[in-house]
């Protein structure tokens, strides 16, 4: 079974930092723990070369970081097991992005402008979770700062559904999805959690179906009528994220 409490965690951190970037203001939790075993810091003064060299014992890592443009934030994270994924939740300008790299290589940020990005890293499991987990930071800019930092540098991703081109199952992903709400069918929202008719959450998002909405999902299996209106049901939905 897959852990995906600290990813749900981080991701609700990093949506609070967003708006809160976007309101010009910092969360009234700033510089305290998170819960869930996680850290959520939310500084002024964080930057790329501030997290430089840092080191954090958490579950998962939230943070606001003032970066410049073309400078890396690379997060590794240990004990790492082949299978399991890092995921990185990217927010700015009230909006939140998911993306994820192998756990055994990292994940790398490059800031695409100069500004400030609220950052999230979380760990995915495929089997069981490592009890205590240890999150190493580095930042370089063209290689003048820090060095050489590996890691999987995120990469194209054409419809911004979190999910890059090249791991991308549908292409030109729509979100929230275009759905007329129903209890006992899910549909991905404007963050790309999938959510009931309700609004209850599933804990699966964009990134574990490969980038595919709940409309594309019921397109692809050949779902019509109430399914192909109001999303897909919780088993349609897991049976589609374990495929990938």
């Amino acid at each position: 079974m897959r852990a995906r409490t600290s990813i749900l965690g981080a991701i609700g951190a990093v949506a609070g930092l967003a708006l809160a970037l976007t309101a010009g203001v910092l969360p009234a939790s700033a510089g305290k723990p998170g819960t869930g075993g996680g850290e959520s810091a939310a500084t002024s003064s964080t930057t790329c070369a501030s997290m430089h060299g840092r080191t954090v014992t958490a579950s998962w890592v939230s943070e606001v970081v003032t970066m410049k443009a073309g400078e890396t934030l690379t997060a590794k994270v240990s004990p790492a097991y082949t299978g399991d994924k890092i995921i990185l939740s990217v927010g700015v300008s009230s909006t939140v992005s998911l993306n994820e790299a192998p756990a055994t290589s990292g994940i790398a940020f490059t800031a695409p402008s100069s500004t400030s990005y609220g950052l999230g890293w979380s760990y995915e499991a495929a089997g069981t979770r490592p009890s205590s987990l240890t999150w190493s930071f580095t930042c370089s800019s063209g290689g003048s700062t820090g060095g050489s930092t590996g890691g999987t540098v995120i990469t194209a991703d054409a419809d911004k559904d979190g999910v890059a081109d090249s791991a991308d199952k549908c292409a030109g992903t729509s979100l929230p999805d275009s759905v007329r709400p129903a209890s006992g069918y899910y549909y991905a929202n404007s963050r790309g959690v999938f959510v009931n008719g309700n609004g209850t959450s599933s804990a699966y998002t964009v990134v574990e179906t490969a980038g595919c909405s709940a409309a594309q999902i019921a397109k692809s299996l050949g779902l019509k009528g109430k399914a192909a209106q109001s999303g897909i049901t919780l088993t349609q939905l897991k049976t589609w994220a374990d495929r990938y």
